[in-house]
């Protein structure tokens, strides 16, 4: 939530000091903390390209939506028309994948319910976060999931309050 350069750089430095020894690939998905306004935005986009974005591995489809477009909560229509047509592009990927950091589906006007739409003749799961603690709903007969924290903040009450420290890792 800042516009503070020197800030912003320290914390994208020591992210990247964690990321880049990696040695699988690292898909990066936008936060309220990455993106809080339009500054932000423009960083991110200098320093990673488009916010929101897609791919195909063997076969599945991977939407990363920015949650947080143009520090706003929600979705601007160019993102929903870039998503719409990336769906209706691929119509016979086995499977597709959604990952957001805000759990867009939770409020309604948010621009989702137009990728919903585009998404209901397809099997798919949605991944969003935000929340610190970790929930599963079924929408649309698909499946739903918000992710505990990685690290974040949270009472870390136990399972019982979907308040614990997770990764998820997904296979086909």
């Amino acid at each position: 939530y800042s516009t503070d350069k020197e800030l912003i750089d320290a914390q994208w430095k020591e992210f990247q000091s964690i990321v880049e020894p990696l040695p699988s690939p690292f898909f990066y998905v936008a936060g309220n903390h990455d993106i809080s306004n339009s500054w932000m935005q423009q960083d991110w986009l200098n320093r990673l390209g488009q916010a929101h974005y897609y791919f195909v591995y063997k076969n599945v489809l991977f939407l990363s939506v920015n949650s947080q477009d143009d520090g706003d909560y929600g979705m601007k229509q160019e993102q929903v028309d870039y998503f719409t047509k990336v769906i209706e592009q691929h119509p016979n990927v086995r499977w597709t994948f959604v990952f957001m950091h805000q759990p867009l589906w939770a409020k309604n006007n948010t621009g989702f319910e137009k990728i919903e739409a585009a998404l209901q003749n397809r099997n798919y799961t949605v991944f969003a976060a935000h929340t610190h603690n970790y929930l599963f709903t079924k929408r649309n007969n698909q499946k739903y999931f918000i992710l505990a924290t990685t690290g974040g903040g949270s009472a870390r009450r136990g399972e019982q309050y979907g308040e614990f420290d997770h990764i998820t890792w997904v296979t086909l």
